[in-house]
């Protein structure tokens, strides 16, 4: 019990003490502030309230002394102290110095156990008879279409024909990838290529855009 109200009284001055702290920092920095209204009427609202928080924190204070001297009044127990040259008694007990001892003698042997027979080992071949290895399918790699892809800075138009007033099918930007195709042409100074996007749209953009990749 005494040690629950020490746990109390403790908390309850620690609770007591941050409150005070609170309060009385809020009334420096409300005194602090600029206070400027008609009639002097915020300047008495601002006094008041640093008033009351100067006086919470005195109330704050004078719980925190009081539970801290109720803390350092409960009593605490004591552990009693063994002086080291008080001898310790202790009762000697008697230990039979002869206990009896009793012989058992089997009258009942069990018989002996008779040979358990082994089976012969049987002959193993020295050559057993291995499966001829057969031939594993290999798989020829299928060859890989040349793919390119669109580096121009902001991207290219894909054209329906090699010019450039060929119809605009679709802007592709920088990093799309395209398959090539056969088809090649020059036009309008230009070197075209025929492509087709990864949606299945076929077209025509200027080589100069793109970057050929094996």
């Amino acid at each position: 019990m005494t040690a629950v109200l020490n746990i109390v009284f403790a908390g309850v001055a620690g609770v007591a003490i941050l409150s005070a702290l609170y309060y009385g920092g809020r009334a420096v920095i409300r005194r602090g502030q600029p206070t400027d209204s008609a009639y002097n009427v915020g300047r008495l609202e601002a006094r008041r309230s640093v008033q009351i928080d100067l006086i919470r924190a005195l109330a704050s204070i004078v719980v925190a002394l009081i539970f801290l001297g109720a803390f350092g009044l409960t009593p605490r127990p004591v552990e009693p102290l063994i002086s080291p040259t008080e001898p310790v008694l202790v009762e000697a007990t008697e230990v039979p110095t002869e206990l009896p001892v009793e012989t058992i003698v089997p009258t009942d042997l069990p018989a002996p156990e008779q040979a358990i027979p082994t089976a012969e080992p049987t002959a193993v071949p020295t050559n057993p008879p291995t499966d001829e290895p057969t031939a594993a399918p290999t798989n020829t790699p299928e060859p890989v279409s040349n793919t390119a892809i669109v580096s121009s800075g902001v991207g290219v138009w894909l054209r329906a024909t090699p010019s450039t007033t060929g119809e605009q099918l679709e802007w592709l930007l920088d990093g799309t990838v395209l398959t090539l195709l056969d088809g090649q042409e020059t036009a309008d100074d230009l070197l075209w290529q025929q492509v087709q996007t990864e949606t299945g749209l076929i077209g025509w953009v200027a080589a100069d855009f793109i970057l050929i990749s094996e």
